[in-house]
């Protein structure tokens, strides 16, 4: 296969470039757009494969063959390795040389917009540049998370010697309920490497508890957070099923989570458009956009949500497996152009998730990917690797 060495740009548009989710996000034409020179070498498109599977399995090879280069900002770089995995490479464009994006990033390497900050509670992230560097609270790591990455994984910062497990513990000491904080990418990774019954002091003195995060994500609002409301609803859906899986029980802000979950999915499936997509409002309302950047980011968030959301008996639906056509269909349309980085590989993990649990695992499934439903047999949570502190009196 010849491979297509279309790289990602962020689009010129204030509206397409919304799209990525970035809080206060601010265009900057064309930040990751590929060198004119590489105009020359876009391929016509490939035929519209024909059944869903098929088109399925066309996009995700497309998808892959779209090169990530080393100088794509972290912005794109971080989704790169969201929807496509750990063994997701950067090359680049002068040399011709390929690395591993994520032992790159580990190991040291320079990428515009990243920055690792170590802390006196462990290390992390910096927020912006805007459209370049990490655009939420504890993005890349609950990012990082969603492909088992391992609390002992080795990060160099000027010169020392880190792991995982200090992204994490700066994530749960920073948490608090009592600030103006996003909190659903803390949901994702303490619940899965802390647990959910867990109750601390964090680095500000608050008493706090992994209920009282939950609950204050709960009591948030869903239509006015990132990319209508998607993030803040995977993060609590990702938490009750970690919750479920270890044996909590569905009670107190646990029901709530369950009955904010199944409220949501039944909105996503009254704005469902006709021809499968899902609202560009989100869950306002419906709405079909014209731009097909748009449909691409609103459709490909939604489902991604759906896929760890959605039960078995209902994700093999024929109105889910209509969002997941559609949404193939959508990004082998713009085979031959440019997409935006989070559009793009959020709408790729979606279809990773769906494709793995309608049709199973194979060759084009990493190994890595991780999809936490409580009531999925082939799914067994590795025990708690860091020790749940007993909660702490103020002194």
């Amino acid at each position: 296969m010849i491979r297509n060495r279309l790289s990602l740009s962020v689009a010129a548009s204030l509206l397409s470039v919304s799209l990525g989710c970035a809080p206060g996000f601010v265009p900057e034409a064309n930040i990751d757009a590929p060198p004119s020179k590489d105009s020359a070498t876009l391929h016509a498109p490939t035929e519209l494969p024909q059944g869903p599977k098929a088109r399925l399995r066309a996009t995700i090879r497309h998808v892959r063959d779209r090169q990530l280069l080393t100088t794509n900002g972290f912005w794109t770089v971080l989704h790169g390795i969201l929807g496509l995995g750990p063994n997701v490479e950067l090359h680049d464009p002068e040399t011709g040389k390929v690395v591993n994006a994520l032992d790159y990033i580990c190991n040291g390497g320079e990428i515009r917009g990243l920055r690792f900050v170590p802390t006196k509670d462990g290390l992390d992230v910096q927020i912006g540049p805007m459209g370049i560097g990490q655009g939420h609270q504890d993005q890349f790591i609950a990012e990082m998370a969603q492909w088992s990455m391992p609390l002992d994984r080795k990060f160099y910062v000027y010169g020392k010697e880190y792991s995982f497990k200090d992204f994490v513990q700066h994530c749960k000491m920073r948490a608090s309920v009592q600030a103006d904080q996003e909190l659903s990418w803390a949901l994702v990774v303490l619940s899965q490497y802390l647990g959910t019954d867990i109750a601390w002091i964090n680095s500000a003195g608050e008493q706090i508890s992994f209920e009282d995060i939950l609950r204050y994500e709960l009591q948030a609002s869903i239509d006015q957070a990132a990319c209508g409301g998607t993030h803040r609803l995977f993060g609590i859906t990702w938490a009750y099923h970690w919750h479920r899986k270890r044996g909590g029980k569905v009670t107190g802000v646990w029901k709530d989570a369950e009955a904010k979950i199944a409220h949501y999915v039944d909105l996503a499936r009254k704005y469902q458009n006709p021809d499968g997509s899902f609202s560009t409002d989100y869950f306002r309302g419906r709405g079909h956009a014209e731009n097909i950047e748009t449909r691409i980011s609103t459709t490909g968030h939604m489902l991604e949500w759906l896929a760890l959301a959605l039960p078995d008996d209902e994700i093999k639906k024929p109105w889910v497996q209509e969002a997941a056509n559609a949404l193939a269909l959508m990004i082998l349309q713009m085979q031959d152009s440019p997409i935006e980085g989070g559009s793009l590989y959020h709408a790729m993990h979606g279809l990773l998730m769906y494709y793995a649990r309608v049709y199973g695992s194979d060759e084009l499934i990493p190994k890595e990917l991780l999809i936490p439903r409580y009531d999925l047999a082939n799914f067994q949570p590795p025990p708690l690797s860091i020790p749940a502190p007993r909660p702490r009196s103020k002194s």
